[in-house]
């Protein structure tokens, strides 16, 4: 199988490196919008690097593209990698309109392509381990959760505001924990654009509540920092993490039970992004789309972003459906 990756930033390097650990997998192109990192490139990773993208488009033995450009620019490649008959493996958030979400899912099911996201929060073992025990039901009925993430200023001239470039990894796993809530509620302090704090509170028709907290108002010298912590009628469960200086997830996972001690579960060191680059190979080598990664799940996540900006821009609850 050839792929072509679209974007050499941080993320675009990181999949390549995950690619060139899966067998069978040959990264034929890489495409960059500068000319000065394509001639850097080049020489540094031993690959092709074009800054046209038709050169990847219109490459007729180039199988698949892996999309890891920001996400304003999501559209317009992933239709044109998928009118060319090409599968796509896209960033997350999938979109920042949910009308755009859509068409790129509805093109990929007519030109019966893969078309899958990377929802990264799935292929975190320790994000995966909560989900497994509140489905076991080992700690009774989830009551209520707290989830968070919170970033010193980013840019935004490529990047949305936090309630979305943040919060849509943190919706999509509430999401496949929990299922869509039936209504938000929400408010925010900003500072200045696009730069504010945001609390999210979530209810579910089963009687579940749940609050989001985001910011990237936090000071220069703060890690960046995510977790999660869910309270069942027979016990909790939380885990979080803080990035280290080298750039890597520092991660503590407690479970804590109606009785006795609580427990720190340990696991056995996993990249995810490795893990979700190899789903996206084994679904196009198998011709069937795997579902953990699924576009309608990525068109979800972006659909509760959307409704708690509604929220947060109208201060009043608003609804889901």
């Amino acid at each position: 199988m050839k792929l072509g990756i679209l974007g050499a930033g941080s993320m675009g390097s990181m999949h390549f490196d995950c690619y060139k650990g899966i067998p069978n997998i040959e990264v034929s192109a890489i495409y960059t919008r500068s000319s000065e990192k394509a001639k850097i490139l080049t020489k540094k990773l031993g690959v092709k690097v074009v800054t046209d993208f038709d050169e990847i488009i219109n490459d007729k033995t180039i199988d698949a593209v892996d999309i890891c450009l920001p996400t304003y620019l999501h559209k317009r490649h992933v239709i044109s990698a998928l009118q060319a008959d090409k599968h796509v493996f896209c960033e997350t958030p999938i979109a920042f309109d949910l009308d755009e979400a859509i068409e790129m899912q509805e093109i990929a099911k007519k030109k019966k392509k893969i078309f899958m996201i990377a929802l990264l929060m799935r292929n975190v073992a320790e994000y995966g381990t909560v989900k497994e025990i509140i489905d076991s039901n080992e700690l009774g009925k989830p009551l209520t959760f707290r989830a968070y993430r919170f970033s010193k200023p980013y840019p935004t001239d490529h990047y949305s505001e936090p309630v979305i470039e943040l919060l849509n990894f943190d919706f999509d796993f509430m999401n496949w924990t929990f299922g869509l809530p039936k209504s938000i509620i929400a408010n925010r302090i900003v500072k200045e654009e696009c730069h504010e704090y945001n609390a999210i509170i979530l209810k579910y028709a089963n009687g579940l509540l749940g609050l989001a907290e985001t910011s990237n108002i936090m000071p220069e010298s703060f890690p960046f920092s995510v977790g999660i912590r869910v309270i069942c009628d027979k016990g909790a469960i939380e885990t979080f993490f803080t990035l280290d200086k080298k750039g890597f997830p520092d991660f503590t996972t407690i479970k804590y039970p109606s009785q006795g001690n609580p427990e720190e579960l340990h696991f056995e060191p996993i990249n995810p992004y490795e893990e979700e680059c190899k789903l996206f190979v084994e679904s196009v080598n198998k011709g069937q789309e795997n579902t953990l990664l699924s576009a309608q799940a990525a068109v979800d996540a972006i659909t509760i972003c959307l409704k708690a900006k509604e929220a947060l821009e109208k201060g009043r609850e608003v609804f889901i459906g």
